[in-house]
């Protein structure tokens, strides 16, 4: 999607532009107008893959290559491994990497507002007999940061951006964190879709939709 948009990028243009006909020779002159100020609410969802960083807030997850066998992992204790004998462990599933962000467009090339991510590994230990669940051992990371968002090409239907986050992680213990956005590009106008590749917690590749409407006061023209 980013390639595609990067192809697109030079057919489409926000500018204004202004006409103005001369009667005296009868020639016309075509101005673009760039404003300064943007002036828009964005408000975004989305959902991203695993990361390194992921897997250090959530225990159980593993990138590729790096699995461990839980089911089969023991104690040295003898009395524990007694009581998990008729029991067994349910696979770790990795819900992947959902977010919820609002920005406000100052500039063409900035905007700032704060993100929200959820993470969770869900995993538990049941009775091998009736199924029923004896222990709860998922985990879960939650993440709030504000947002700032730097624009480096801006057009009406295609955007493209790099963003810096900074705030903290919730998990087993609260952590301040950074979260990065390397390359992100939008492609719509009120209604859109987005598509990043970060690293930190928000994970490698990020997909989502979003919906950006005018900040101007009623009445404003």
């Amino acid at each position: 999607l980013l390639l595609f948009s990067l192809l697109i990028v030079g057919t489409v243009s926000a500018q204004r532009r202004t006409v103005e006909h001369n009667p005296e020779d009868n020639t016309v002159k075509i101005t673009r107008v760039v404003p300064k100020r943007v002036d828009m609410h964005d408000f975004r969802v989305g959902v991203g893959t695993g990361s390194f960083v992921t897997g250090l807030f959530l225990d159980k997850f593993m990138m590729p290559g790096t699995e461990v066998d839980y089911e089969n992992k023991t104690s040295d204790r003898f009395d524990q491994n007694l009581a998990q004998a008729d029991t067994y462990l349910t696979d770790a599933y990795f819900t992947g990497v959902y977010s919820l962000s609002y920005t406000y467009h100052s500039r063409r090339w900035f905007q700032f507002g704060a993100t929200a991510t959820f993470a969770a590994v869900t995993q538990s230990r049941r009775n091998s007999i009736d199924n029923s669940k004896i222990e709860d051992r998922s985990d879960y990371a939650v993440a709030v940061m504000p947002t700032a968002r730097f624009v480096y090409l801006y057009r009406e239907k295609v955007q493209l951006y790099s963003s810096v986050s900074l705030g903290v992680v919730f998990s087993e213990e609260v952590v301040p964190w950074v979260d990065f956005t390397l390359i992100g590009c939008t492609f719509g106008r009120k209604l859109f879709g987005f598509a990043e590749l970060g690293c930190g917690i928000g994970g490698f590749g990020r997909i989502g939709i979003g919906y950006r409407f005018d900040a101007a006061r009623k009445g404003k023209k």
